[in-house]
């Protein structure tokens, strides 16, 4: 059995339980890998996620990063776990206009109770919008 048929219960998984702000900001999980601790994640904000006109709120961009590095974290550590984060640091390079958007997390390093990651939001033509890198907590999942 491939790797990606191995994936598709735990994105099954992360697709069930997704929060509002996934539908919001038209978020699927697309990809992950477990082994390495990896997911990728497609976006289509609206207007409806703007101010200024078409500019993407500061606030979603940081969300589709920090959805990216939750769900490599949980790639790697598996159900019944959640990642909340304890540090946020974002990098923003380009304006993020309504539009089609993949965001990608990977785990630097993990240890049983504490995850680091890092992120990259991309256009729909591969160039990158925002950086960011977490730690986050790993603790047992609740309700």
């Amino acid at each position: 059995m491939s790797q990606e048929a191995d994936a598709q219960p735990l994105i099954a998984y992360m697709r069930e339980r997704a929060g509002a702000f996934m539908r919001i900001l038209g978020g699927q999980v697309e990809a992950i890998d477990p082994a390495k601790g990896w997911a990728r994640l497609r976006w289509q904000p609206t207007e409806a996620c703007c101010h200024s006109g078409t500019i993407v709120q500061g606030g979603f961009v940081t969300s589709m990063l920090d959805a990216a590095m939750a769900h490599a974290i949980t790639a790697r550590v598996g159900t019944g776990m959640m990642a909340p984060t304890l540090e946020l640091k974002v990098s923003f390079f380009r304006v993020c206009s309504p539009g089609v958007y993949f965001s990608e997390g990977s785990v630097v390093h993990a240890t049983r109770s504490v995850a680091f990651a890092e992120g990259q939001l991309t256009d729909a033509d591969g160039v990158t919008i925002a950086r960011a890198s977490a730690t986050c907590k790993i603790a047992p999942l609740k309700g």
